[in-house]
């Protein structure tokens, strides 16, 4: 169900506010799946010394109107952040002019649609920015939505509160299986072992759990982003009842 359904909407913005002539582009969606259009934001310094770059998701056309409000309001939320980071860089750039290389500080965000029904929504969420120092910073966010009430899950109200550490136990084993070696350490993360909390960064895709460590969370930053895929059927023991995507 990945990105079954991404519309384009091209904007004039002024101020953060989207203008109200906007130019839709729609894909055609399939069968019980939800609208999603992006939003876009870009701005730049006249010098080029900073830039923004921003697309996040919006749905569109739910049946429930209310959800729809909540969910978009949430989104909206969350990558404005990103312009509010990039609103305090821009106010001053004036040291760039003393440093004997050329950079540009930036502020880029963008998503994917891991899984999309009109009962739940994963979304992965892209952030990378560089503010100075050897180089940028990436992260990653996952946001699974209930769509019955609008509601953000964290993992726990995904894992049964007393099996972490089986999750723990798979993730490592996902890890071992991945790189096919014998420890951790061999792949290249900082330790032997896996601590999974109840807050860890996740998304859902068909079949599976996907938790997502950022750079230097578990391993260096040279190893990127890592995204361990744990089959349903290896954690179907630990799983809470009646979510709102299949688990079989």
């Amino acid at each position: 169900m990945k990105r079954l359904f991404i519309g384009f909407i091209l904007l004039s913005i002024s101020n953060h506010l989207f203008a109200s002539d906007n130019l839709e582009f729609f894909l055609v969606s399939q069968p019980d799946t939800i609208k999603i259009i992006t939003l876009h934001y870009s701005d730049s310094l006249p010098d080029s010394s900073a830039y923004i770059n921003i697309d996040y998701p919006q749905i569109k056309d739910f049946e429930n109107k209310a959800v729809e409000e909540k969910v978009n309001n949430f989104f909206k939320d969350e990558f404005e952040q990103s312009i509010l980071w990039y609103d305090e860089i821009a106010a001053d750039t004036s040291e760039v002019d003393s440093f004997e290389f050329n950079f540009s500080y930036s502020f880029e965000t963008g998503f994917n649609v891991e899984y999309n029904s009109n009962k739940f929504l994963s979304i992965s969420l892209d952030h990378y920015q560089y503010t100075g120092g050897a180089h940028g910073n990436f992260y990653s966010s996952g946001y699974n939505i209930d769509m019955k009430t609008g509601k953000v899950l964290p993992l726990s109200d995904i894992i049964n509160n007393d099996s972490f550490d089986i999750l723990s136990y798979e993730c490592e084993q996902a890890i071992l299986d991945s790189f096919q070696v014998n420890s951790l350490t061999e792949a290249g993360l900082f330790d032997d072992e896996i601590s999974v909390p109840p807050d860890q960064d996740y998304y859902i895709i068909p079949g599976a759990l996907v938790l997502q460590f950022d750079p230097y969370e578990i391993g260096p930053f040279s190893m990127g982003e890592l995204n361990v895929e744990i089959p349903f059927n290896k954690i179907k023991d630990i799983l809470k009842e009646n979510l709102p995507f299949p688990t079989n």
